[in-house]
């Protein structure tokens, strides 16, 4: 392995960005999940801004990388994921969404966080 791997400096950084990431991930994730339209993965992608479209983006590949991060490290990776996936528009997004809320227990646990809320639960494409 690389000398800064082992790194105090590093060590300590790395461990920062994980529990920022952990801690940010428990607070936005549920707020974002009960925020969402009951019908948000069946109805059809609305036309939007071009400056909302790249917001958008580089807010879900940001989310979308914390995600996968976050599969080996603490977190909600999966639904980490799922939401940045939902951020972006491109033509392949209505099929892997489908496919991760395909995922065991990924649907559940947004409609139980909606249910909490008082929200309907989201409904399954």
């Amino acid at each position: 392995m690389p000398a800064w791997i082992h790194n105090d400096a590093f060590l300590i950084g790395a461990t920062v960005v994980s529990l920022v990431m952990f801690v940010g991930t428990l607070a936005a994730i549920p707020l974002i999940a009960v925020r969402l339209p009951a019908d948000y993965f069946v109805a059809p992608i609305p036309k939007r801004r071009g400056w909302v479209v790249a917001l958008r983006s580089v807010a879900g590949v940001l989310l979308i990388l914390a995600g996968v991060a976050m599969l080996v490290l603490p977190g909600q990776g999966m639904l980490t994921i799922l939401v940045g996936v939902s951020l972006l528009d491109f033509p392949a997004k209505r099929r892997i969404e489908r496919r991760i809320l395909g995922q065991r227990n990924v649907l559940h646990g947004i409609n139980r966080l909606r249910q909490a809320r008082g929200k309907p639960p989201l409904l399954k494409p």
